[in-house]
C-alpha cells in the first residue's frame, strides 16, 4: 500500500473510530442522565443527530477507498477479465460524477443556504452539518483518484488478482 493511501486511510478511518467512540458516550450519557437521573439531557439528542451524519458520510467516502461500497457483484462475474477491469473503471467513474456533482456542488449549496440558521439546542450554525456533503464528496474523489491508480498499476479491490494477471496475455 502507497503512502498517501495509508495515511488518508489512517485519518479518514481514525475520524470515524473517534466520532463513534464521542458518539458512544455521548448516547451512554443520555440514557443514564434519562432513567438514573430522572433529567434527560437536552444536548445529547442534536449532538447524536449530527454526529451520525458526519460519521455515515466520512464512512460512505471510507468505503469508497476501500472498494467496499455498494455494487452489483452478479454482472462483474458474468464478464471475461478485460471487461471487468472496464466496469471498475466505470464504477469509478460514476462514484466520481456523484461525488462532484451531488455531494460537492449540491453540498456547497445547501451550505451556502444553511449558513445563516443555527441549530435549536446547540446553536452551531448548520452550515457546518451541511459541510458534511462536500467533505465526504471530496475524499470520494481523491479515493476514486487512488482506485484508479491503483487499477492501472495492476492492482484493484473488486478483480481478483488471478484476473489481473491474465490480462497481458489477452
Amino acid at each position: 500500500m502507497d503512502r498517501p493511501r495509508r495515511i488518508l486511510d489512517l485519518t479518514v478511518g481514525g475520524l470515524c473510530c473517534g466520532l463513534l467512540l464521542l458518539l458512544v458516550a455521548v448516547l451512554a450519557w443520555q440514557v443514564f442522565s434519562r432513567y438514573a437521573l430522572n433529567a434527560p439531557s437536552s444536548v445529547t439528542e442534536e449532538v447524536l443527530r449530527y454526529g451520525v451524519i458526519w460519521m455515515s458520510m466520512l464512512g460512505a467516502a471510507y468505503a469508497v477507498g476501500q472498494g467496499s461500497h455498494l455494487s452489483i457483484d452478479m454482472l462483474r462475474g458474468w464478464l471475461p477479465a478485460r471487461w471487468r477491469l472496464r466496469l471498475e473503471g466505470l464504477v469509478l467513474l460514476a462514484f466520481t460524477v456523484f461525488a462532484g456533482v451531488v455531494l460537492i456542488w449540491g453540498g456547497m449549496r445547501g451550505v451556502q443556504i444553511s449558513a445563516r440558521q443555527t441549530s435549536a439546542v446547540l446553536r452551531i450554525p448548520m452550515s457546518w452539518v451541511y459541510l458534511s456533503l462536500p467533505v465526504s464528496g471530496g475524499l470520494m474523489i481523491l479515493y476514486a483518484f487512488l482506485n484508479a491508480l491503483d487499477l492501472l498499476r495492476g492492482r484493484s479491490h473488486h478483480v481478483p488478482a488471478e484476473d489481473m494477471a491474465e490480462l497481458p496475455g489477452e
